[in-house]
C-alpha cells in the first residue's frame, strides 16, 4: 500500500477512537437522562436523514476542490458537535434535533472522503488487503475506546466522568485536523453528474444498492439498540464498555482471520457464512432479551460479521473499477451511502411507529429479530452479482 494509505488508516484508528469513546455514551447518557427509547431513536433518526443530503453537499465539494477539503470539514464538524455536548450536557434531551442534524452532517462529510480517499489510495489487487486491516484497526481501536471510557466515567462522580469523555474526544479531532494536513488528493472533476447517483444502467451495481438497503435496515440501528439494552439490563457503563472491549477485539481477530483465509474465489462463501452466523446469534433475543442472551448475541455477531462486510465493501469500489467508470466514483458512493441510509432511516421510523402505537412487552423482541435478519435479503442480491473473482 502506498504511504498516503497507511495515512488514511491512522486518520480512521484516531477517528474510531475518538468516537468509540463518546458516541456509545451519547446514546448512554440520553437513555440515563429520559429512559425512553423514543428520545434516542428520535436522535438516530435525524442523524440517518441528515447524511445523505450531507453526501450530496460534500460530494459537489469534492468535485470542486478535492476529497481532503471534505474530510476536514467532517472532522471540524465533529468538534463542533462535542463542543456543543459540553455546552449543553445535562439539557442533551432538549436539544436532540439539532445535535442528531450535527452529527449528520459531520457523518456526511467525513464518510464521503474517507470512502473516495479509500478508492483513490487503494487498488483491485490491495482493497480487501486495505480493508482487512482496517477493519482490525478499527476492532482493536473500538475494543480499547469504551471500555477506557466507561473505566473514566465509573470512577467520576455524577456525570462529570461524560465531561472527560467528550473533552478527550474533541482533543483527538484536533489532532485529526493536523494529521490531514499531510494527505493530498486529486481533483475528481466540474460538476456531479445526478443522474448516475439515482438512475444506472449497471445491473449489478443495482444489486449491490438492493444488497446496502436492506444491510442499513440492521447495521447502526441493531447496536444503538443493542448497547441500550445491556445498559438497561446491567445499569452499568463498566459492564458496557467490558463486553463491548472483548467484542470488538474479537472483530479486530476476525478480520485478521477473514484477510487471511478469503481469497476472491471465497468471498460469497464469505458472506454467506457472515450473513447466516449474524441471523443465529440474534435468534436468543427473541426468546428473552437477558445477560446471557445479549452475550451470546455479541459473540457471534463480532466474530461473523467480518466474513460480510468486508468484501461487501471491496465489492462496491471493484464494481466501479470493473466497468471502468471510476469518474463517477463520487456519483457511487453517494448513491451507495443513499440506499445505505434509506435502511436505517425505514428501520428507525419502523422502531418510532411501532414504540408510538404498540404496548406489548415483547415487541422490541421481534424488532430485533426483523433487523437481525435482513443481511439475509441483503445475501440474496450479493449472490446475484458474478464479479467477486475481482
Amino acid at each position: 500500500m502506498c504511504k498516503k494509505a497507511k495515512i488514511l488508516l491512522i486518520v480512521s484508528g484516531l477517528f474510531t477512537f475518538a468516537m468509540g469513546l463518546s458516541n456509545v455514551f451519547v446514546n448512554i447518557f440520553l437513555w440515563k437522562k429520559s429512559n425512553d427509547f423514543m428520545i434516542i431513536a428520535k436522535y438516530n433518526l435525524i442523524h440517518y436523514i441528515f447524511i445523505p443530503i450531507t453526501f450530496l453537499i460534500a460530494g459537489w465539494l469534492a468535485k470542486k476542490k478535492n476529497g481532503i477539503w471534505s474530510l476536514r470539514i467532517g472532522i471540524a464538524s465533529f468538534m463542533l458537535f462535542f463542543v456543543f455536548i459540553l455546552f449543553i450536557k445535562d439539557r442533551m434531551t432538549e436539544y436532540i434535533y439539532p445535535l442528531g442534524c450535527l452529527l449528520g452532517i459531520a457523518s456526511g462529510f467525513y464518510w464521503l472522503a474517507f470512502h473516495m480517499l479509500s478508492f483513490d489510495f487503494t487498488s483491485i489487487n490491495n482493497r480487501d488487503t486495505f480493508n482487512g486491516l482496517n477493519g482490525s484497526i478499527v476492532g482493536a481501536v473500538n475494543a480499547a475506546a469504551p471500555f477506557t471510557a466507561a473505566y473514566i466515567i465509573e470512577r467520576s462522580r455524577n456525570t462529570f466522568g461524560y465531561t472527560i469523555v467528550f473533552s478527550i474526544s474533541l482533543a483527538v479531532f484536533a489532532v485529526l485536523i493536523l494529521i490531514s494536513l499531510l494527505l493530498k488528493s486529486e481533483r475528481y472533476g466540474e460538476k456531479i453528474a445526478f443522474k448516475k447517483i439515482f438512475i444506472t444502467a449497471n445491473k449489478e451495481w443495482k444489486l449491490l444498492r438492493n444488497a446496502f438497503s436492506l444491510w442499513g435496515l440492521r447495521d447502526v440501528v441493531m447496536l444503538f439498540l443493542i448497547n441500550i439494552l445491556i445498559y438497561q439490563t446491567t445499569g452499568s457503563e463498566m459492564a458496557l464498555g467490558k463486553l463491548t472491549f472483548f467484542s470488538f477485539l474479537l472483530v479486530s481477530l476476525s478480520c485478521m482471520l477473514q484477510q487471511k483465509i478469503i481469497k476472491p474465489r471465497r468471498r460469497v462463501f464469505s458472506i454467506t457464512l457472515g450473513a447466516s452466523a449474524m441471523f443465529i446469534a440474534v435468534i436468543g433475543l427473541v426468546v428473552k432479551i437477558d445477560y446471557m442472551f445479549l452475550i451470546w448475541y455479541i459473540f457471534i455477531d463480532a466474530a461473523f460479521i467480518p466474513f460480510f462486510t468486508v468484501p461487501m465493501s471491496s465489492a462496491a469500489f471493484n464494481l466501479l473499477s470493473r466497468s471502468h467508470e471510476e469518474e463517477y466514483r463520487t456519483e457511487y458512493i453517494i448513491s451507495k451511502e443513499f440506499a445505505l441510509n434509506t435502511g436505517r432511516i425505514i428501520s428507525t421510523s419502523i422502531l418510532i411507529l411501532l414504540l408510538t402505537f404498540f404496548k406489548n412487552p415483547r415487541l422490541l423482541n421481534y424488532f430485533l429479530l426483523f433487523i437481525g435478519s435482513a443481511q439475509l435479503g441483503a445475501l440474496f442480491f450479493l449472490r446475484k452479482i458474478k464479479t467477486w473473482d475481482l
